[in-house]
């Protein structure tokens, strides 16, 4: 099932709550004052790893985080950890076949050549006598 997004007015309730009277909107990830910065309303728990999709969102569902400070990591680690739930359930549901060592013998190894024993040239000059 597709990825869920926050209706406006869940979104309009979870910026309302991350507004200082002062000086703006705020991260509720650190507490970083965004002012004018950018931001993303993200999920806390991620999306990705939820199974029952037919509820709706609430404004508790969701936090405002900075982009810079708080959004990208956040978001590193929930992509790793929905992979690594999907992988989990994949081999628990039998879909991911283990792998196994090759049952081959393999292939004979070469046998190295060497370079047959000859006298080293003479060092290259770097430079040369200008004579006039």
């Amino acid at each position: 099932m597709a990825r869920r997004e926050f209706t406006k007015t869940v979104y309009a309730q979870i910026v309302k709550r991350a507004m200082h009277p002062v000086h703006g909107v705020f991260c509720e990830g650190c507490g970083l004052i965004l002012g004018k910065k950018p931001y993303h309303v993200d999920h806390i728990k991620p999306d990705g790893l939820e199974i029952e999709k037919s509820r709706k969102l609430t404004a508790d569902d969701g936090q405002l985080l900075g982009v810079e400070c708080c959004h990208k990591s956040k978001t590193k680690i929930d992509v790793a950890v929905i992979a690594k739930a999907k992988s989990r359930e994949e081999k628990h549901l039998g879909m991911k076949r283990a792998k196994g060592q090759i049952k081959s013998p393999g292939f004979r190894k070469a046998e190295k050549v060497h370079a047959p024993s000859s006298k080293s040239l003479p060092p290259r000059k770097l430079f040369r006598s200008i004579q006039p």
